[in-house]
């Protein structure tokens, strides 16, 4: 069966400062419930919106980003609908009907798909800037089985980013990968921080042939979205081969039951009541705050940074892996500059050091957990320049470094063993047994005797390979002489 799928992604613009029409705060986080609040974003009557210039600048980069038109003026519209984390009983958002005119028409996202390394594009409808509403707290059961409900107005009002696709999605990964990469950009930006409790949040449309269109909303993870379009769409299929018909409705994710739950009729636009917000006259969207938009996103266009890594002769997995996290990447780069061989500087921090600061649960993220340019330079000359073998940097000092980033290298250099000959001569001694296996035929005996060697050699550096090399000799002439 034919699958179509349309993403809604409302991103908050947590790097704008404050809310979208007044001075609280953006970053809510860590607040008492209803204390991040003011006359505006609780609809008081008359109080007055004003616009947060940071926010219209902030979607300006996102919709040079993906290459959408955008229009001279930018109008508002108040979107009707009444729920209890909406104090006004409208949103402050953006149509592109009813003469409303959102940030954006038109444009697209160009995406990697990791799993067959290919480049794909999905259409985008519009972007638009919008309120975040309250937020509603359930108790045990969730919003099916709660008794009441709380809500906190703290994110009341904060600047959304709602970026709304074509029905171009095919399957429910590449809906995942779609929204990962989209967040990815913003980040770059410096629009959010999508690690941010309940930064995002994404509706899916969803339809297979046969049926309605039918609308998951409220889905607040990437794995998430993965999981209930596969949901959705088996339960669709299943209506549809009983020979029923799949309704057109609104339903809820159930992150917790891993299923989706009838919340409501599917709402038509028109039931929304669309139209411009007398409060806030048309904004200008002048030539030059364009043009600043396309120099900052030049620097941070994620498709060439990663091609130009490429370029450098580094595997795709790993150069993927260096582009994902932000830190990583500027360490790779500023490390390059400094004449760092390029593949061995991307084995580092791409592979075993990010696998270190995983292994340890440390935040990738965070720049004060990575290492400066000028440590990851000295690591790759001790590599390439044969001081110390690539085994040895990443086994005796990759730890080190992920323990305290920044300390010197110099401090942290492992002593060399230099009595390997005399190390291997008493292991042959005392593994009379492997020995003998090694000699009869059983190969694997070797790994054995490799690594009682290097664990007598203890915490000084080894090359692994020179005591295979050794051990192979030895091990050949005490059979040639029997």
């Amino acid at each position: 069966m034919k699958v179509m799928i349309g993403l809604e992604i409302h991103v908050q613009m947590s790097e704008a400062g404050s809310k979208l029409f007044c001075d609280c705060k953006a970053n809510y986080r860590g607040m008492k419930p209803n204390t991040n609040v003011c006359p505006v974003c609780l609809g008081l009557p008359g109080a007055l919106p004003v616009v947060n210039k940071r926010s219209i600048e902030l979607a300006l980069l996102a919709a040079v980003a993906f290459k959408c038109n955008i229009p001279r003026y930018i109008v508002f519209t108040r979107k009707h609908y009444f729920y209890p984390d909406l104090p006004k009983n409208y949103q402050i958002s953006m149509y592109e009907k009813a003469g409303g005119i959102p940030i954006c028409r038109g444009g697209y996202v160009k995406y990697l798909d990791v799993n067959s390394w290919e480049w794909r594009e999905c259409r985008i409808r519009r972007i638009n800037i919008e309120e975040d509403p309250g937020r509603t707290v359930y108790e045990e059961g969730g919003i099916v089985r709660s008794p009441y409900a709380l809500v906190d107005y703290n994110r009341s009002g904060v600047p959304l980013l709602e970026v709304i696709t074509e029905p171009d999605i095919n399957s429910p990964r590449e809906a995942r990968t779609l929204v990962e990469y989209i967040l990815l950009t913003l980040e770059y930006l410096g629009i959010t921080n999508p690690r941010l409790e309940g930064v995002f949040r994404v509706d899916a449309n969803i339809s297979i042939e046969g049926g309605e269109r039918v609308e998951v909303k409220n889905i607040g993870s990437t794995m998430d979205i993965e999981k209930a379009l596969n949901y959705e769409i088996m339960r669709q299929a299943m209506i549809i081969n009983s020979g029923s018909k799949v309704e057109r409705e609104t339903r809820h994710w159930d992150a917790e039951k891993g299923v989706t739950r009838p919340l409501r009729h599917k709402e038509y636009e028109e039931e929304y009541l669309y139209f411009p917000d007398p409060d806030l006259p048309p904004i200008l969207i002048s030539e030059d705050m364009v043009t600043k938009a396309k120099e900052i996103v030049l620097g941070f266009d994620i498709t060439i940074l990663y091609e130009n890594i490429l370029k450098l002769g580094v595997p795709r997995d790993i150069a993927w892996s260096i582009v994902t996290i932000k830190p990583s990447l500027d360490v790779y780069i500023k490390t390059v500059k400094l004449g760092a061989d390029p593949l061995v500087a991307a084995k580092i921090l791409g592979i075993d050091y990010k696998g270190e600061l995983k292994e340890r649960n440390m935040d990738l993220y965070e720049y004060n957990n990575w290492p400066p340019p000028e440590t990851v330079y000295e690591l790759v000359r001790l590599v390439v320049d044969k001081i110390y073998t690539y085994d040895t940097v990443k086994g005796l000092l990759i730890p080190k470094i992920a323990e305290n980033p920044k300390v010197d290298v110099r401090s942290i250099l492992p002593e060399k063993a230099e009595n390997i000959e005399d190390i291997i001569d008493s292991v042959i001694r005392e593994e009379e047994k492997a020995v003998k296996d090694y000699l009869s035929g059983k190969k694997q005996a070797l790994n054995y005797l490799i690594g009682m060697v290097i664990r007598r050699v203890g915490k000084r550096a080894v090359d692994p390979r020179v005591i295979r090399e050794a051990l192979e000799n030895k091990l050949s002439k005490l059979k040639s002489s029997m």
